[in-house]
């Protein structure tokens, strides 16, 4: 019993779970209001319409029918009198004075200008109703069982309807009505009595109650006769087919809402199942999490950013977090629509479309660093549209503070592998400017006196940034120093420069683009040696000359024919040697630096010492990027032939 009723109340809390739950209601007041509600409006007015149809078609039927019920009564009543009076009949007999009549019929008013009368009669000691005849001075009195036969038996009426007959005066009358022993009761007397006519011939009909119940009463005065004949109809016989209708489809009303019910029962039961493994899902998480609906309302959220902290204890430019949030995730969703429609596809690509950093405020005052990234979400896979967003929201302040340390670690050592001073080279002015993306970069440089007037300048541009790329940009270093150390032809250099990335890099960092200059004073030749590199702009007495890639980047191919170009060393020649992160550096409006100005600008700066070009070139990047990122990062030699 204890089971059975603690089942119950599980099934019951479900239920009013469900019924509670907004997915519910929303459903269920939707259906409503765009099915159930038209069709009760629909039906409510198709039938108000065969009401006042039904209505009106009865009152011109009535009218016309108790006119005809009227004559028919009339001539039967007649035929009779004639038919008693010729054959002499037992039903009826005749007085030969006043008198003799008011003894029989105490209630008998004499009325000169009517000749017939409806009266009770005592004869024989039994009381009865009759119907008088007046002629002259003489009398006949008719039993009512004709008039009786009559109201019963009528062609023109209905068996469900009630006729009778009442006086002039409206005091007495026989009925149709056989309960009442054919005589009309006080009750229909006073409901009849304002529709007694004296000066017209014309049919009434006006809707009357009795016992709770409505009747049409429809009442005319008989043509020649201070008779009124009365019919009663009950109104549910005239509006039984309207009830019948009315019925059929409150059933079928019944059965849309039940069904609409239990629609909305189950779809939110699905509804609240995907929704509570989305909340076990959410709350897995490790960190905050919340999930928005198309138009940047939240469905579910994993409010702890950690145990100790919550979304609700974070403030951002001095408003909740969550505030600023939905303003965030509204415009978000905005960017993804109008991204759909320009980009002439539904599904953006990509999962993590963006990615903020934030430092925010605690309700105690501590500062964090909020790592917040931004995911479109569709529910189901063949939604062409967004269906919302979802935000993780992660406390990054320790990793941060641990990648601060990690990046001064590795800053710290790439300048100990990178040359951190100018040396003093015979007929060499030289300068280096050194910008990586981050703290630490893939770009390698170096200078180096390889002996015996020989002095080498080279360039290298390791794939990726930051501290997997300063580790290759060590190997790099490594590599080019024990080759050049045992090696000073341009063409060699080169060939086991590639055989070493090849077999050293692992990959994606096994390209490398790398240049290089070799002066020898004793010979007076420079040997510029490029391996797929973006090149370098050489300025003479008489011209300026930007030189191609002579080779495939190191790691391309296992083998290749090396190039290497000679001239002679002049004094007053310039060389800018760079990597392609300052060729790539933008402006707001995406426009490069090397296709717009960075040639001008040298060529403006010729005339210049070597280290005012290293400033004002440091000047130029800033001034033109206005303040957006640097794409890569940038190294750039300036060499002057002294």
């Amino acid at each position: 019993m204890a089971s059975s009723l603690e089942k119950i109340q599980f099934l019951l809390s479900n239920f009013l779970f469900v019924v509670r739950s907004k997915s519910f209601l929303k459903l269920f007041f939707s259906l409503f209001l765009f099915l159930i509600l038209p069709y009760s409006l629909i039906v409510g007015r198709m039938i108000y319409r065969e009401y006042k149809d039904a209505l009106d078609w009865n009152q011109r039927f009535q009218l016309i029918r108790i006119q005809l019920l009227a004559i028919d009564i009339e001539n039967q009543i007649r035929e009779t009198l004639e038919k008693d009076f010729s054959e002499g009949n037992s039903n009826s007999f005749s007085l030969r004075s006043l008198s003799e009549l008011k003894s029989l019929c105490p209630n008998f008013i004499l009325e000169n200008q009517f000749s017939y009368q409806i009266l009770q009669c005592e004869r024989k000691g039994i009381l009865n109703s009759y119907f008088l005849e007046s002629k002259g001075s003489g009398f006949r009195l008719h039993t009512s069982a004709f008039l009786e036969d009559a109201l019963l038996l009528s062609s023109f009426s209905d068996p469900n309807e009630g006729l009778f007959l009442l006086n002039q005066a409206g005091d007495y009358g026989i009925s149709g009505f056989i309960e009442d022993q054919f005589l009309v009761s006080n009750e229909w007397k006073e409901l009849v009595r304002p529709s007694l006519q004296t000066n017209s011939n014309v049919p009434t009909l006006k809707q009357v109650e009795k016992e709770e119940l409505g009747y049409f009463l429809v009442g005319i005065p008989l043509y020649g006769m201070p008779i009124h004949l009365f019919v009663v109809s009950p109104i549910h016989l005239v509006l039984q087919p309207i009830l019948d209708s009315l019925q059929a489809n409150l059933t079928t009303l019944v059965g849309i809402l039940t069904l609409t019910f239990i629609i909305s029962i189950v779809i939110s039961l699905r509804e609240i199942e995907s929704k509570q493994k989305l909340t076990l899902i959410l709350n897995e998480f490790p960190y905050a999490a919340i999930l928005y609906d198309s138009l940047g309302e939240v469905l579910l959220e994993n409010p702890n950013i950690e145990q100790t902290l919550r979304l609700t204890d974070v403030y951002l430019y001095q408003e909740p977090l969550k505030t600023w949030l939905k303003k965030e995730v509204t415009l978000f969703l905005n960017e993804i629509k109008n991204q759909s429609k320009t980009e002439n596809h539904s599904k953006p690509n990509g999962q993590n479309i963006k990615k903020d950093e934030f430092e925010v405020m605690t309700v105690t005052g501590e500062i964090l660093l909020l790592e917040i990234v931004y995911q479109i979400w569709y529910f189901g896979e063949k939604n062409k549209f967004a269906s919302g967003a979802l935000l993780l929201i992660q406390n990054v302040t320790k990793k941060h503070l641990e990648f601060e340390r990690e990046m001064d670690y590795a800053k710290d050592l790439q300048k100990k592998y990178l040359p951190n001073q100018i040396q003093l080279f015979p007929r060499f002015d030289y300068e280096i400017l050194y910008r990586p993306l981050i703290q630490v970069g893939g770009d390698y440089y170096d200078y180096l006196n390889l002996g015996n007037n020989r002095f080498i300048f080279a360039i290298g541009d390791v794939i990726g940034h930051g501290v997997k790329a300063a580790m290759m940009m060590t190997v790099l270093k490594v590599l080019f120093h024990q080759i050049t150390r045992t090696e000073t032809n341009p063409e060699m250099i080169l060939l086991k420069m590639n055989e070493g990335i090849t077999s050293h890099f692992p990959d994606p960092y096994a390209f490398v683009p790398f240049l290089f200059l070799l002066f020898d004073l004793n010979e007076n030749i420079v040997s510029y040696g490029n391996a797929g590199h973006p090149g370098m702009v050489h300025y003479s007495e008489t011209e300026r000359n930007c030189y191609e890639k002579l080779n495939p980047m190191f790691g391309m191919l296992p083998k290749f024919k090396p190039k290497v170009l000679q001239f002679p060393i002049q004094t007053g020649d310039r060389f800018h040697l760079f990597t392609d992160g300052l060729k790539d550096v933008e402006n707001a409006k995406k426009e490069k630096i090397w296709d717009t100005e960075l040639l001008s600008f040298f060529d403006n700066m010729k005339n210049n010492h070597i280290s005012l070009v290293k400033q004002e070139l440091d000047f130029k990047i800033r001034s033109f990027s206005e303040g957006k990122d640097l794409l890569d990062d940038i190294t750039w030699i300036g060499i002057d032939i002294i």
